[in-house]
């Protein structure tokens, strides 16, 4: 896929670009008709990081006055989403000036709605490269329109810190992993789950799905009992301080540390008190908190709307072809003629 991208910017400024493919081992689990090693999903994005993340720094180290820039494709685009956040942040391994660029396409992690410009809404031209006048740059334009959702990974706002501007998210309607429907909290459950599994053979799946599942769960629970009840000496609520989806999801996320043994503790102890107090006064305490329990699981039904919603999947009836065809869209000789003009900007030259 990259190659598509990469061969006409090296073809365009021969003098002026090098590339560099990051070996890591691509894998999701083992799954059958993935491709790839057999490393669990999240195991094999957290070594790509670290690949990039080396790979960029020795090029920084060696070529001191060379500009990066960085292109991932689905699973790579999450390696170097996360890469670029790093950076952004400033705790990378090279200095954000030193990014001119960062194309993703088909980004796992990719936030719901966002623009092609990642906090840069109605943006079509990506900023110039630090140091230069960005002449050729701004003749460049993404002007596909923004696709409906977000990454099937992803489960929070995407901030590229200091180089918002200077990262495109490139992603089309229809591709399951950037453009997922907005109420499936369960359906990214499910891929976190997956992500986190070894599916190399359905004796394993089952094994290390139902494992991860049964964590989640008591992960969840640990966190509502700990976070999302009210305990008083005569009453009990559940006031939840996130929805069901959103402790769910979060729970599942890799990234995300567990509850300790101090907070499972913690956790016996607060459901101790609520059937203390529950068992106190049970013709009060018990329907209303029913109640209240009942709205919960109804909400996590309504967060979860569009997975039963006829329409919203009629958006996926051809996620292959959706997820493999940016060459065909167009959208990869967009991201070429970026990469082109960057290195036409940053060495002082117009295209």
């Amino acid at each position: 896929m990259l190659g598509h991208l990469l061969a006409p910017v090296v073809a365009a400024a021969p003098d002026l670009v090098a590339r560099t493919y990051i070996p890591y081992p691509a894998a999701f689990g083992g799954a059958v008709g993935t491709g790839g090693g057999t490393d669990p999903y999240t195991h094999s994005v957290g070594a790509g990081v670290a690949a990039l993340t080396d790979a960029a720094g020795q090029i920084a180290t060696a070529c001191p006055g060379t500009a990066l820039a960085a292109v991932g494709y689905s699973q790579g685009a999450q390696v170097v989403s996360q890469f670029a956040r790093t950076v952004g942040a400033g705790q990378g391994p090279v200095a954000a000036d030193r990014v001119a660029g960062v194309a993703l396409y088909s980004d796992p992690e990719r936030s719901s709605g966002s623009p092609v410009i990642p906090g840069r809404p109605g943006q079509l031209a990506p900023d110039p490269a630090p140091g230069t006048t960005g002449a050729a740059v701004s003749q460049v334009a993404f002007t596909a329109a923004p696709a409906p959702g977000g990454g099937i990974a992803s489960t929070s706002g995407v901030d590229y810190g200091a180089l918002t501007g200077r990262v495109a998210d490139i992603c089309v309607e229809g591709d399951l992993s950037c453009s997922a429907p907005d109420r499936a909290a369960l359906l990214q459950v499910a891929a976190q789950i997956a992500a986190q599994a070894d599916l190399r053979d359905p004796v394993a799946a089952l094994g290390s799905i139902q494992s991860l599942l049964s964590g989640v769960l008591g992960d969840t629970w640990t966190t509502v009992v700990n976070t999302d009840f009210q305990i008083g000496s005569r009453s009990v609520d559940y006031m939840p301080a996130a929805s069901l989806a959103q402790r769910l999801t979060d729970a599942a996320d890799p990234r995300n540390p567990p509850p300790g043994p101090d907070e499972a503790t913690a956790a016996a102890g607060r459901w101790a008190q609520i059937t203390t107090v529950v068992a106190g006064d049970p013709l009060t305490q018990l329907p209303r908190l029913a109640a209240q329990l009942s709205a919960a699981f109804g909400q996590l039904v309504t967060d979860n709307g569009d997975l039963l919603d006829p329409r919203v999947w009629l958006r996926y009836t051809d996620i292959p072809a959706r997820h493999t065809g940016y060459a065909a869209t167009g959208l990869l000789a967009t991201g070429a003629a970026w990469m082109t003009a960057l290195a036409h900007d940053l060495a002082g030259r117009h295209p």
